[in-house]
Formats: structure tokens, C-alpha cells, sequence
């Protein structure tokens, strides 16, 4: 009988043993997940992966039949800007930062790659937007947005370039 327990309590240390190594842990659900994101991504070139992360970053929306990304927000236009007007309603923004330094200086980078009107929006959460070019009809909006996207003005990160639609008066 001795020998019938000890023989039962070596089996349930095994099995305590067998079931703790089959604990699910954040380390196996990470490799489960990257190994099904690669999966899902075989095949896709990097420019097509770029233009996925954009589209999650900034809502799409049908602009004569063409998706085009769309943002609302309500900004204005920084006072050290050189030009002398406001923007105008739709703007290509080509850069997003927090700190108002990093937006300027992109900014004249961007006014250095060829395009003289660039400028520094702002809204109330401080975030700064460089907008490439501006356009007073979201028609004309969309061509710039092309443009800008075939010919950057410097290297962008997605969401960018994505259309601004500038809410507010100034």
C-alpha cells in the first residue's frame, strides 16, 4: 500500500508539473500573433504595407469614386509662417509633430523641396501640422494631394500626406 502512494504521489507531482509548463504566458500570445501578422502580410511589398498603416491612421473617404484619406479639424495657422494668409479650407499635410520647433523646421524643409507655400497649422490639443500646399475646394485638394504624394517634399511617415479639412476662421 506504501508503495501504491508514494507511486500516486510521484504521478500527481509529474502532472502538477506536465500542467504548469502548459500555462499560456504574454510571450506565447506575442509569438501567436506576430507569426499570424506575417502570414497575413506575405507577399505585400513595403509600399503596400505603408499604404495600410495609412489608411488605419486616417479615416478613408469616396471622393468621386477615388478613396482619398480625409481628416476635420479645427486649426489655424501659425503666426511665424511667412506667408501673409491664412490657410485656405483643404490642406496637404506632408508632417505632424507635438513640439512646434520640429513642425517649423519641417516646414522650411519642405518650402526648401519645392514647395514655397508650406506651412505650420495648429489646433487646440497642440499638435502641429506642415501643410505642404493649400486649396480652397476639396476638387483641387485631391489633384495636390496626388502631386505631393508622387513628388514628397521630404520623407514622410503614415498617415502622411492625408488631406486637413480646416475648421474654424483663421
Amino acid at each position: 500500500m506504501k508503495q501504491f502512494r508514494t507511486l500516486s504521489a510521484a504521478a500527481a507531482v509529474a502532472l502538477l508539473l506536465a500542467a504548469n509548463g502548459c500555462k499560456t504566458t504574454e510571450a506565447n500570445y506575442r509569438a501567436a500573433y506576430e507569426k499570424a501578422v506575417a502570414r497575413q502580410n506575405e507577399g505585400l511589398t513595403p509600399e503596400e504595407l505603408q499604404g495600410f498603416e495609412r489608411e488605419k491612421a486616417v479615416p478613408v473617404s469616396i471622393w468621386r469614386g477615388d478613396s482619398i484619406p480625409l481628416r476635420a479639424r479645427y486649426a489655424r495657422t501659425m503666426a511665424e509662417t511667412p506667408q501673409t494668409t491664412a490657410a485656405a479650407r483643404y490642406n496637404i499635410i506632408v508632417a505632424e509633430f507635438t513640439q512646434r520647433f520640429n513642425a517649423t523646421s519641417a516646414a522650411e524643409r519642405a518650402r526648401t523641396g519645392g514647395y514655397p507655400d508650406a506651412r505650420v497649422l495648429f489646433d487646440n490639443e497642440k499638435r502641429y501640422y506642415v501643410s505642404a500646399v493649400s486649396a480652397a475646394t476639396l476638387d483641387s485638394a485631391v489633384v495636390l494631394l496626388h502631386h505631393v504624394d508622387s513628388a514628397p517634399p521630404m520623407p514622410m511617415r503614415a498617415p502622411c500626406p492625408y488631406i486637413l479639412e480646416k475648421l474654424g476662421s483663421r
